[in-house]
């Protein structure tokens, strides 16, 4: 290797350094400058990484532990908002009203101000139950990359990955190894066309090496620039390096730039702003989850309590509307044609003011309806405090005036408390069960007849129909029982002395009908009245009480007239003929004064007397009279029925 071997010394001497700068030679300083700006870059790169994974786990706690807490404020908010839209309508109705009442003459139609809230209104109703899963949330999104991995270290690159890394982001280990391989593939012997080719590239590939063991990216970079262009015959200069360390150091010094800006802006996210008060909790021996979920909790009872106070305020506001439009309502004004035109009804003109229930048994059920009566059957097994609101929401409804149970917010949440703990446990608080209604269920004001009305119903009037078509469904229908079960006034029983829900049935019905209150216990009778008006309130919810087998009647027959009997279930199961003779003997021939004596009497059943402690199956009976009885089953009927007629006339003498 002699003479052949002269030319790549020769190359190989032309690309090594001329000399070694001074120590205060700007070559020198940019090189140290150079080292710094890695260090820094090192450095902002780990502390970015520690900073957004920590932050990162933080968040997730943080979301695991308080999300919940924060989507339960923010549906009690939107409850909070439909109750002050409520508010507001009554109060302008309210006033509206009063206004009307003391003008003369009353105003048309069309001349009646606006009583809505404005576009709340319409905002309000457009919400549905899935936007109650949404919630508020103190993070800032863009504080953490979409991709939870992008945290992670990364792996190391594949080489064509590696040549595409920004280079002022590039590891330095990293960037020297990739300058290596590139260069290694180009000046490999093996690509040599003869033999000096070959020792030419042997001699290039050595500066390589050197380099590389040196950690000399700058040496590299400047030999791979030079191999691409073709000029690899003059020597590296110092100027040729520190003019390349320049423009590196530019590029790096706005990387470095960038990350501070990136680190800065990492800490001023809420994100952050949570974690340090985080950090400083925990060095004073606190936990700052756990006295943030405190504090919602308190803001949740608070947001509860301002719920409960507005409703109350909504049922005296209704109560309020009732007195002020039945007033108006009853002003007639004359017309032309002599005839009487009613006054104008502003109260159920308001938007959020929907029509009561009037005939609903006349109603057809709407697809709507039939859709909803398939998502309660659904819901009766997923979901059954659902299924347990509605029914609660219909029976109020239903009633005309709402039962005991259901009669103000107070005694909603008490009997919906009491089904949970019955049969719902896994069922939402009564409170929180307000902030998650479904779609169809809404707080909402109602006219139903002269009365207005404040509570939970139904969204739309034509929705009400579901529920009969619901209630056939079996787990519906066991729902229905267990609500119309404590919808009964409150009372202790007399006969045994518990504390019960009073249950409501006709003692008998057919030549009279008397209505009692039984205790579900014992079967002790509390109450017997007469009402002289169309039921309403429990006594309206009875044909719901049989459909559903909560209530069952035994039929007599006196003289070809049917006399029922209603008793409950308990009662009907171990119904003997003495005692059902007992129950006529009780509640007609005592009660009105008609002499016979019971031994005169016998109950036939399939044509077959029955013995007195012979059970009565079910099936018709008939009360029949023995020929020593002074009196015919038709005599005692009609005797019967003279005087049931006279307690309507006290006057008469018949």
């Amino acid at each position: 290797m002699s003479s052949s071997s002269s030319a790549p010394l020769v190359v190989q001497t032309a690309l090594v350094r001329a000399s070694s700068p001074s120590d205060d030679s700007p070559l020198r300083r940019a090189e140290l400058r150079l080292q710094e700006l890695l260090t820094e870059l090192d450095s902002l790169d780990s502390e970015l990484d520690s900073l957004g994974l920590s932050l990162e786990r933080f968040a997730r706690t943080y979301e695991d532990a308080l999300s919940d807490a924060f989507a339960e404020i923010a549906r009690s908010e939107r409850l909070l908002r439909r109750l002050r839209s409520l508010q507001d309508t009554a109060a302008a109705l309210i006033r509206h009203l009063e206004q009307l009442d003391s003008e003369s003459p009353p105003l048309p139609p069309g001349d009646a101000p606006a009583l809505t809230s404005g576009d709340a209104t319409d905002e309000l109703h457009e919400e549905t139950a899935d936007d109650a899963d949404t919630h508020a949330s103190d993070f800032d999104d863009a504080a953490f990359p979409e991709d939870e991995d992008a945290l992670e270290d990364e792996a190391e690159p594949t080489e064509e990955e590696e040549e595409e890394l920004p280079p002022e982001r590039e590891d330095e280990a990293k960037a020297l190894k990739r300058l290596h391989r590139r260069l290694a593939r180009l000046l490999h012997p093996d690509l040599a066309q003869s033999e000096e080719e070959r020792e030419r590239l042997d001699a290039l590939m050595a500066q390589v090496n050197v380099a590389y063991e040196a950690g000399d990216r700058t040496t590299l970079e400047l030999i791979d620039a030079r191999v691409g262009t073709g000029d690899t015959s003059t020597p590296l200069s110092d100027e040729e390096r520190l003019a390349h360390l320049e423009r590196r150091l530019q590029t790096l010094s706005t990387a470095a730039r960038s990350l501070r800006q990136q680190r800065e802006g990492l800490r001023a996210t809420a994100t952050a702003r949570l974690y340090e008060e985080a950090l400083r909790r925990e060095a004073e021996g606190r936990d700052y989850l756990v006295e943030t979920r405190t504090e919602l909790d308190e803001e949740l009872h608070s947001l509860a309590q301002d719920a409960r106070a507005r409703m109350r305020h909504l049922e005296r506001a209704a109560r309020t509307l009732a007195s002020l439009r039945n007033k108006r309502m009853s002003t007639l004004a004359p017309t032309g044609k002599g005839r009487k035109l009613r006054a104008f009804d502003p109260v159920l003109e308001s938007p959020l003011v929907r029509q009561g229930l009037l005939r609903l048994e006349r109603q057809r059920a709407t697809p709507t309806a039939r859709e909803l009566a398939r998502h309660l059957e659904d819901a009766a097994t997923h979901e059954p405090w659902q299924v347990a609101l509605t029914l609660m929401a219909y029976f109020a409804e239903a009633a005309g005036r709402p039962p005991p149970g259901l009669d103000s917010t107070e005694r909603w949440s008490e009997r919906y408390e009491l089904l949970r703990e019955l049969d719902m446990p896994e069922a939402p608080s009564f409170d929180e069960a307000l902030t998650r209604l479904p779609r169809h269920l809404e707080p909402g004001l109602r006219v139903q007849k002269k009365e207005v009305r404040f509570g939970l119903q139904l969204r739309e009037l034509e929705l009400l129909a579901a529920v009969p078509l619901a209630l056939q469904r079996a787990n519906v229908a066991e729902l229905g029982r267990s609500v119309l079960a404590v919808l009964g006034p409150q009372e202790q029983c007399r006969n045994c002395g518990e504390e019960v829900l009073l249950v409501h049935l006709l003692r008998t019905r057919g030549l009279d009908e008397l209505n009692g209150m039984l205790c579900p216990l014992c079967t002790h009778v509390q109450k017997s009245y007469w009402l002289y008006s169309k039921s309403e309130g429990q006594e309206a919810l009875l044909p719901h009480s049989r459909r559903l087998g909560m209530v069952a009647e035994q039929v007599v027959r006196l003289a070809g007239t049917s006399v029922g009997f209603q008793m409950l279930p308990e009662e009907r199961s171990s119904l003997t003929a003495s005692k059902l003779m007992q129950r006529f003997v009780d509640l007609y021939l005592t009660a009105y004064g008609v002499e016979v004596e019971p031994a005169h009497l016998r109950l036939v059943q399939g044509d077959k007397p029955l013995a007195p402690e012979a059970p009565v199956r079910k099936g018709l009976v008939k009360l029949e009279l023995a020929p020593e009885a002074e009196l015919s089953e038709r005599e005692v009927l009609e005797l019967l029925r003279s005087r049931i007629e006279r307690r309507f006339r006290p006057d008469s003498t018949g």
